[in-house]
């Protein structure tokens, strides 16, 4: 048995010596064979395909070094300085064309990965017979079938009597083979390493352009990357929607002056009163005044919104309601006393750093509870708006009382929400029970996972229906229909347990001002959906859905949807359906809007479409019938009476008071 150091350099003599002898061959012989080639050297033929080598370089194919040997600086290209890993390169990059599907075989697999596993062998006296053998059989096999085409039958012979010699004989030549094989490993190491410096100065560059200090929760500067923020993006568009609210027609108080007098001077101030004051309109003439870039300003609702921001991207922040809009809100003021460290220390200008302009808007009573509190030195700086007095119009002695106003305006906001989400429950009340069972079965699974769905399609696909469908797990007093985004502040949280949002886009056209105003809104509405304070079921036209997520991003409460194919025969009705005394009112019409023949025990009827009905003539009456309820998807003629003796409550789920899906 030999020597396992004695089997490791003769595989490496082979490589050397015989390997990289036979394939220097095949590339003369194959550049002497290509076509249009009229070089007469090996040199002559680099510089007609130079291009090509170039791109080999660019791509990282051949290494610099491989390079400097193909195109020294002084002299000439000699062959004979080429190892084995920049002849297989050449020949087969060069010469793609030219070789049979074993010999690209030899040259990418086999001599190459035998190469390499010896070069980053760990042990160069740990390598077992089999091994050796196997490695040797590999090498033997390519290195003969590209002397095939590279060497005559003399050579051939010549080459035989090498590689037994070198199997099983002295080795005359180990010396210099060890000595290329090293230089060929140094070259290899040491043009790795210059790549790894040159591509950690480069990292090392990037990072410093994109690492920005923004100060910690404690003052302290922390780096950080910066990122694509779509959140960022949403802030600045409610930015920019709020301060169009401001009519050309206000006349700002002499407040707008301390205000604007603050920002100059601190860089921060709160701007509060009372709700009768027009505080938050004097915060917003005062800003304009200011000449701000309304690209680099940002509207701030909640402290998870900091975060985002950064002095490199925003100069102004523009913080409404910080802690609490009708009522003080504790946790709202707690998570923004946090944050409240970072925030003043943004609004230093320390060390030539860019300062931030803060605005927070709050009401007076609101913010007296705060201080009370969580007192800090960001609070102190306040502007405190009055209305005008005058004889009509005397001082308001209640100011910093509360807002009495503002909370019976809620209460009679959400009375109203409440009756209009029972008239709309109503209405597709009997549409819901037209839901296909599948599309049913799919949104429930969605709306259990998430807690908060999305129901998308074409129009007249049945959104709706499906969304009343889910709704009616749920008594009707414990579903709120939201109309706009304000609307998410008379949510009633002892009651309610689910809130719907229909066509939040826009029903007939995309509304785009009221989209980043919903955006704004869903980040509330998902905070109360992971605290389980209700769950959501919104429904969006699909091209409308996807512009919103084309132009402004996606949402955590976005990412369960629910697309509703278009049906076949889908029913809808032209008015409001008006079920009575056991019989429906009303015109049923089809896709294609006719109405239709429809079956009678005794006969059937045509009913001419509902365009064409003689308003004299009355509405269409269809008698509580098996044939006639069928049409419908009810299958029992009583389900349908014993549902309007309900309330068109038609599901026999039962629901627990705050039952959650």
């Amino acid at each position: 048995m030999r020597k396992m150091a004695d089997k490791y350099y003769r595989l490496v003599c082979f490589v050397v010596d015989i390997c990289a002898d036979v394939l220097r061959k095949y590339f003369v012989k194959l550049a002497k064979a290509d076509a249009g080639n009229t070089s007469t050297s090996v040199n002559a033929y680099l510089g007609q395909r130079h291009r090509d080598v170039n791109q080999l370089l660019q791509h990282k194919k051949i290494r610099r070094y491989q390079y400097d040997l193909l195109y020294p600086s002084h002299g000439t290209a000699d062959e004979n300085q080429w190892d084995v890993s920049i002849l297989v390169i050449l020949i087969r990059e060069l010469f793609a064309t030219r070789l049979q599907p074993l010999e690209i075989f030899a040259l990418e697999i086999e001599i190459p990965w035998i190469r390499n596993k010896l070069q980053h062998h760990p042990n160069t006296g740990n390598i077992s017979n089999d091994d050796f053998d196997d490695y040797w059989g590999r090498l033997d096999s390519s290195v003969r079938l590209l002397a095939k085409n590279a060497l005559d039958t003399n050579d051939e012979a010549s080459l035989q009597r090498k590689i037994n010699e070198v199997k099983c004989n002295h080795l005359p030549n180990l010396s210099d083979c060890q000595r290329i094989w090293h230089e060929e490993t140094s070259k290899q190491l040491l043009d790795c390493l210059n790549e790894v410096h040159a591509n950690a100065e480069e990292t090392t560059f990037i990072l410093r352009q994109v690492t920005v200090q923004k100060p910690g929760p404690s003052g302290d500067k922390n780096k950080r990357i910066k990122v694509a923020d779509d959140i960022l993006a949403r802030l600045q568009a409610g930015f920019e929607s709020t301060m169009k609210e401001l009519t050309d027609d206000f006349n700002p108080p002499n407040e707008v002056t301390d205000i604007r007098t603050n920002l100059r001077d601190c860089h921060h101030v709160v701007v509060t009163g009372c709700n009768n004051s027009r505080y938050f309109e004097t915060a917003l003439a005062a800003v304009k005044g200011m000449d701000y870039n309304h690209k680099r300003s940002v509207e701030m609702h909640t402290s998870s919104d900091w975060r985002h921001i950064d002095p490199e991207d925003v100069d102004l922040v523009l913080c409404k309601d910080p802690f609490g809009r009708i009522s003080y809100d504790e946790s709202k003021a707690k998570a923004m006393e946090d944050i409240f460290t970072s925030m003043k220390h943004s609004t230093k200008s320390d060390n030539g750093d860019k300062a931030l302009d803060i605005v927070m808007v709050t009401d007076l009573k609101i913010l007296q509870e705060c201080k009370m509190r969580h007192d800090h030195e960001i609070l102190d700086e306040v502007v405190k708006v009055f209305t005008d007095t005058s004889a009509s119009q005397p001082a308001d002695l209640i100011i910093g009382c509360g807002s009495l106003n503002q909370y019976a305006q809620s209460s009679f906001v959400s009375k109203n929400l409440v009756v209009m989400t029972k008239n709309f429950l109503r209405e597709y009340q009997v549409f819901s029970l037209q839901v296909d069972a599948n599309v049913l079965k799919t949104a429930k699974e969605k709306f259990k996972t998430g807690k908060a769905v999305v129901l998308t399609g074409h129009k007249k696909s049945g959104k709706t229906s499906v969304a009343v469908a889910l709704a009616s797990a749920y008594e009707s007093s414990q579903c709120l229909l939201l109309k706009e985004p304000n609307d998410v502040n008379y949510i009633d949280l002892t009651n309610i347990c689910l809130v719907i949002i229909d066509e939040f886009a826009g029903k007939y056209r995309y509304e785009e001002n009221g989209v980043y105003k919903w955006y704004n809104m869903f980040d509330h509405l998902y905070r109360a959906v992971i605290a389980e304070n209700f769950n959501v079921v919104i429904t969006c036209e699909k091209g409308n859905l996807e512009k919103c997520i084309n132009e402004i991003g996606r949402h955590a409460i976005l990412d369960h949807v629910v697309e509703i194919p278009l049906q076949t025969t889908v029913i809808k009705s032209e008015v409001t359906e008006r079920l009575e005394h056991g019989h429906m009112y009303g015109p049923i019409v089809t896709t294609d809007h006719s109405i239709g023949t429809i079956p009678n025990t005794t006969q059937s009827k045509n009913y001419p479409p509902p365009l064409s009905v003689v308003p004299s003539q009355g509405p269409i009456l269809l008698p509580i019938s098996t044939e006639n309820t069928s049409l419908l998807g009810i299958q029992n003629p009583m389900q349908l009476k014993r549902g309007l003796q309900r309330g068109y409550r038609m599901s026999a789920v039962s629901c627990r008071p705050r039952q959650l899906i």
